[in-house]
């Protein structure tokens, strides 16, 4: 097979069609680097000079393009930047969102201080400062950057999410055992507090693609609907307060971008849900944690391969973090089974954390690119 270019690799394994070797992603919703790790990389691969986070208040908050082009990452990326409102800081280290969600540096990520509407009523939520995407984000420079990407025609474009998912951001607002308990008991409540998040959520949205809609190969949205063994709420629940919003999301999202795969972020056992998720117009699965209970890769591809493209899957919680043979073992594996007839992008399955080393991340992107050639 001829060498394709990478955004041809990526767009026809968007398309279910065959490719010369399986594309490879890096830095987006939840394939990205903890910073310790971004920069022992960075040193490993003796790059100079610094470059400025993308965001701050978060464990991954870079994004350097001379990482992707050393390791011929098929993917290259559009955000917002911040108006630099938010985070605020506290003396104390923690800081608040544009949520009004108060954090705290932990000892594996940011942890919870405090809810802003824990104690809320439904009046409330007509009084409370809800974030106006304009106030919160700098979009100034992702038409030029976009167009620029586009017509150079080299690598596949992705627009990275601008924020987090409906259900992490109603949990965010309320606790997540509160909001759990007012789907059940204050549905009033529930479903008030999910139309303003999609309210923002669609405002955030379309303030970005206006300025990139045209040219964006991949939306990334995300959302958290599994643990390690099931689903954090049933299936009805699921559909009824969660993923009904997150049709209207994506309808609103390929209006300003017609030409775009919708990208989904979903960690945990989520085998049950993901026919209600083609159904409400997810084209990209992303992180395929097949360490979960009942996500198992064959019975994935078998059953949703020719309407999904799976992104991630490379083990992050014990594979990554092994020897040479772990890594590889778990490459061939995942390609064995995914990459046929397109369909799969390669990359590690969630943040790659700091107790990764730059040897196996590279290890990881390299054996994937030499096998799949070989397929």
């Amino acid at each position: 097979m001829n060498k394709m270019t990478s955004k041809e690799r990526v767009l026809k394994a968007l398309n279910h069609e065959a490719v010369d070797r399986v594309p490879i992603d890096l830095g987006g919703m939840a394939c990205s680097i903890h910073d310790e790790a971004y920069f022992k990389l960075k040193e490993y691969l003796h790059i100079k000079g610094d470059i400025e986070p993308i965001r701050k208040g978060s464990t991954c908050n870079y994004y350097d393009e001379r990482i992707l082009d050393l390791l011929s990452i098929d993917i290259r990326r559009v955000f917002a930047k911040s108006t630099g409102e938010y985070p605020k800081y506290y003396e104390d280290g923690s800081f608040v969102n544009e949520w009004g969600l108060v954090q705290k540096p932990g000892k594996f990520g940011m942890e919870m201080v405090k809810h802003p509407l824990e104690n809320a009523e439904i009046a409330d939520l007509d009084t409370f400062n809800w974030p106006k995407a304009k106030d919160i984000i700098d979009v100034s420079n992702m038409k030029q950057r976009a167009k620029e990407i586009y017509e150079k025609g080299e690598h596949a474009l992705s627009m990275r999410a601008p924020l987090n998912g409906i259900f992490e951001i109603a949990c965010w607002l309320r606790g997540t055992e509160t909001f759990l308990c007012d789907m059940l008991l204050e549905e009033e409540f529930a479903h008030k507090l999910l139309d303003k998040i999609l309210e923002v959520q669609i405002d955030f949205y379309e303030l970005m693609l206006d300025e990139v809609g045209p040219y964006v190969d991949i939306v990334e949205t995300g959302d958290d609907y599994g643990s390690q063994n099931d689903l954090l709420i049933s299936p009805d629940c699921l559909r009824d307060f969660i993923l009904n919003r997150r049709k209207i999301l994506n309808q609103k999202i390929k209006l300003k971008a017609p030409n775009c795969k919708i990208f989904l972020h979903c960690c945990g056992a989520i085998m049950k849900c993901i026919p209600d998720l083609i159904a409400c117009g997810v084209g990209v699965l992303n992180p395929v944690q097949t360490n979960a209970k009942g996500m198992d890769p064959k019975e994935l591809k078998t059953k949703y391969g020719d309407k999904l493209c799976f992104h991630g899957g490379i083990d992050s919680q014990k594979s990554l973090c092994g020897d040479i043979s772990d890594i590889r073992e778990e490459v061939e594996k995942m390609l064995t089974i995914m990459n046929t007839n397109g369909g799969y992008i390669l990359t590690s399955c969630n943040h790659i954390q700091n107790d990764v080393s730059p040897e196996n991340i590279i290890e990881m992107f390299h054996f994937a690119k030499k096998f799949s050639s070989q397929q």
